[in-house]
Order: C-alpha cells, then sequence, then structure tokens
C-alpha cells in the first residue's frame, strides 16, 4: 500500500470550465494516533544502516516495501519526506564538497570612538553593510581572489567561493598572526582577515570549552559584550553536518504486532470514516 493511495480523492476543476478532473487530496494530513505513541508497547526505535532507504527499512521490518510511509508519519523531524531522510556517508561527503566548497573569512571589528567622546565615528572592519554577494574580493597581500556568497553577520563570516590563491589569516597556513586587507570588485568595500577557514571546517557555533552542555555562546572578538575567544571552542561545519545526519538516523518504527492495526487505522482518519 502506497502512502498516497490512503487519501481520499476529490473532484478539481484546473481550468475553471466546469470540467472536473479526480485528483488525490494530498493536503489532508492526520497525526499519528495518540494511543499508539503512548503506549510503550506498541513502537521502537531502528538505527539507520548507512545507505537504507525507507522501503528497505520497511521490507527489513515488516516483509513489504509498502509501509515505509510509516516512518515519515511517526517521526516529525520526517515530516519533510525523503529530504530529511539520513544520507549514506558517501552522498554526505558528496553534498560537502559541493556545498561546502571555498573559504571562509572572518574579521575583528571594533568600535572607533577616536572622535567626540562618546560618538561613534566608525565600525572598522565589520561585515555588516559592507560587500555585494557576486562580487569579487582581492587580498592586498597575496592576491588571492573569490567570490562572496554569503555574509554571515552572526558568525561575523564571509563566505568566499571560486577561491584562486590562499587569503591570509591567523588560522591559515604561512606567518603566525598575520593577516591582510582585503577589497571588493565593486562596493570597494575594504576590512582586514583575521581568520581564515575552509569553509567545512570554519566554525558553526561557538560554546564554553569548560561547559558540559556546550551552550551556544557570542565570541567577543565579534561582538561587545560576549565571552572571550580564549575561553571558547567551536563545532565546525563538518562536525554539525555528521552529528546531524547521526541523529537522523534513529527513528521511532511502530512494531510489526501492530502495524497492520496502525495502516487501518491512520488510513481511516485519512478518510474522514
Amino acid at each position: 500500500m502506497s502512502y498516497f493511495r490512503q487519501f481520499p480523492n476529490l473532484p478539481y476543476d484546473f481550468d475553471r470550465n466546469g470540467i472536473k478532473q479526480t485528483v488525490v487530496d494530498i493536503y489532508r494530513s492526520a497525526r499519528p494516533l495518540k494511543a499508539f505513541l503512548d503506549d510503550l508497547n506498541a513502537y521502537s526505535f531502528y538505527d539507520i544502516k548507512n545507505g537504507e532507504r525507507p522501503d528497505i527499512v520497511s521490507q527489513r521490518l515488516y516483509g513489504t516495501t509498502q509501509f515505509y510511509w510509516t516512518f515519515f508519519v511517526i517521526n516529525d523531524f520526517l515530516h519533510d519526506g525523503l529530504a530529511a531522510w539520513p544520507m549514506s556517508q558517501e552522498k554526505l561527503q558528496a553534498y560537502m564538497a559541493q556545498e561546502y566548497e571555498g573559504v571562509v573569512i572572518t574579521t575583528n571589528p571594533y568600535v572607533d570612538e577616536t572622535g567626540d567622546p562618546g560618538v561613534i565615528s566608525s565600525y572598522p572592519n565589520s561585515l555588516a553593510g559592507r560587500f555585494q554577494l557576486g562580487e569579487t574580493v582581492t587580498g592586498t597581500t597575496s592576491n588571492a581572489t573569490g567570490i562572496v556568497v554569503k555574509k554571515n553577520l552572526d558568525m561575523n563570516q564571509l563566505v568566499l567561493q571560486s577561491v584562486v590563491g590562499s587569503f591570509i589569516g591567523s588560522s591559515a597556513p604561512g606567518p603566525s598572526n598575520a593577516t591582510e586587507s582585503i577589497t571588493g570588485s565593486d562596493s570597494d568595500d575594504s576590512v582586514n582577515t583575521y581568520d581564515v577557514y575552509k569553509y567545512i571546517d570554519a566554525p558553526h557555533d561557538y560554546y564554553r570549552t569548560d561547559d558540559p552542555d556546550m551552550r551556544l555562546q557570542t565570541v567577543g572578538t565579534f561582538i561587545n559584550g560576549g565571552q572571550p575567544s580564549g575561553e571558547l571552542s567551536y563545532h565546525t561545519n563538518r562536525n554539525q553536518l555528521f552529528t546531524s545526519n547521526e541523529g537522523r538516523s534513529k527513528i521511532r518504527v511502530i512494531d510489526p504486532k501492530y502495524i497492520t492495526d496502525f495502516v487501518e487505522k491512520y488510513e481511516a482518519i485519512i478518510n474522514n470514516v
């Protein structure tokens, strides 16, 4: 039994000419039956093996591929469909290589009050309001170039792709604590680099090193009042993707003894029986 075959049909006039066609009411939905979720004996948990598709898991658990849709019904994080199903390690690696190609540059912004006392004259090295998506930036010392594809102001990151050469920053290969100025080809905006990372290995979030709960923190290097950078650690984009994918690999499943009963009751709810 496929998922959408359970949904009721309805007549719909697509062209508004009085001629109605029968279509599946895909907007009909029903939440998992509360009785099943409250009954701990009715379900268990399953660890998806590397590369297993929903139909393969259904075959392994129920002896048929037809109950794959139940996984998407009873797991909230799977309500977005196959896009939320965990990727195989091979697909995850390919995804990271494609989506996280490039480098990330961070700066060390500060407030300039060199004019009248208490009057802010500028925000040197801030990325806010600087650089345009799609423009090329060039390192004045390294002559490296890259195209701006994203600005993450919360993390104070400028994401560059199609990079040629190596930008200079304190975390990049080369002299310790070395930095350089980078300038946009269209905006003429300019800032000094602070750290340079491969995009996939750039910080995704920061937390206090001594905090076992790893609660998110802002960084004093980027935001006034934030935590001192020397007291913080961070998760990389790579680590976050692996952790997220691993977390989605453990799903709740209906016990085989109850699967037929669940399907029948769910179908009745969908069809308002």
